[in-house]
C-alpha cells in the first residue's frame, strides 16, 4: 500500500499536480478581450462563466464560476479589470480561478464565492 501511495503522488507531482508553482495567489490587470460560457471543470461539466484577459504579458483565461452560482456579470468586452485570484493544482499553468474582480472602467466590484471567501452565496 506504502509503494502504491507514493506511486501516486510521484505521478501527480510529475504532471504538475500539488507544485507551489500551481497554488500561489496572483493579480491579473487588463482589458477582457472575450467573455463566455464555456464546459467547464469538475466531475459534472457543468457550463461555467470564463473570461480572456489581455495582459502586458499575454492572454490569460480567467475562471469565474459555474453558471448556477452566478449566472451573468455585468462585465463587457473591453472593460479594463483587475482579477484576484490563484491557479489550483488542477487547472492547467496560464489559467487564474478568480474570488474577486474590480471592473476599473465601471468601477464595479464583484466578489466571487469560495476561495478565500467564506461561505458560498455571499
Amino acid at each position: 500500500m506504502k509503494k502504491l501511495s507514493m506511486l501516486i503522488l510521484t505521478a501527480m507531482a510529475l504532471f504538475g499536480f500539488n507544485s507551489i508553482q500551481n497554488s500561489t495567489n496572483s493579480a491579473v490587470t487588463g482589458k477582457v478581450v472575450k467573455a463566455y460560457v464555456d464546459k467547464g471543470y469538475g466531475r459534472m461539466g457543468n457550463e461555467w462563466l470564463f473570461m480572456d484577459v489581455k495582459t502586458n504579458i499575454g492572454i490569460v483565461k480567467v475562471v469565474i464560476a459555474p453558471t448556477f452560482r452566478i449566472s451573468n456579470l455585468g462585465i463587457k468586452e473591453g472593460d479594463e479589470v483587475r482579477v484576484n485570484g490563484f491557479t489550483p493544482p488542477m487547472f492547467p499553468n496560464g489559467v487564474i480561478k478568480a474570488f474577486d474582480i474590480y471592473d476599473v472602467t465601471q468601477k464595479k466590484d464583484y466578489p466571487i464565492s469560495g476561495y478565500g471567501r467564506g461561505c458560498y452565496g455571499r
